[in-house]
């Protein structure tokens, strides 16, 4: 697996993206390759991943589905030839073994603060895409679970 291309705005790729502004929640992609990938966030207090009381646990599950779907979209547009076939939509169908942060940790995490969230594991067997996500703040694991994605792909 070689790490591929570092440090990419999301608006370089905003227009292959499904989501639009303020939906985009993860700034850029650090790297990616074909099996893994690590995305970074800079909170804002007026975030949609905000709540009354700070960041929401389930942020963190969305934070993981959106930076699996900016690491595939830069390893076809980088790495595989996107005029080959066209970008898929994939859809989140599943969440397992969920690590969710305490009102504990949350508590602790504030706008401005950074968040990184890592992809590992990424499989795809035919439709179906399975990988692991972990979202961190500095070295402290906030969440971690494994996701599986369903592709549609075009015709």
């Amino acid at each position: 697996m070689t790490e591929l291309r570092r440090n990419i705005p999301v608006a370089e790729i905003a227009q292959y993206l499904p989501h639009r502004p303020p939906m985009v929640w993860i700034d850029e992609v650090l790297y990616f390759s074909d099996k893994a990938g690590e995305c970074r966030v800079t909170l804002q207090a007026d975030g949609h991943y905000m709540g009354a009381d700070g960041l929401r646990a389930t942020s963190c599950l969305e934070f993981i589905a959106q930076a699996y779907g900016f690491i595939s979209v830069c390893h076809h547009l980088f790495v595989l030839n996107p005029h080959s076939k066209p970008l898929s939509k994939a859809f989140l169908a599943s969440i397992k073994e969920a690590q969710l942060p305490s009102p504990e940790v949350l508590k602790k995490i504030s706008p401005g603060d950074e968040l990184r969230i890592a992809i590992d594991g990424i499989r795809a067997l035919g439709p179906i895409t399975m990988f692991t996500g972990h979202v961190r703040r500095g070295a402290s694991l906030i969440c971690e679970a494994q996701l599986k994605a369903f592709r549609e792909y075009q015709a």
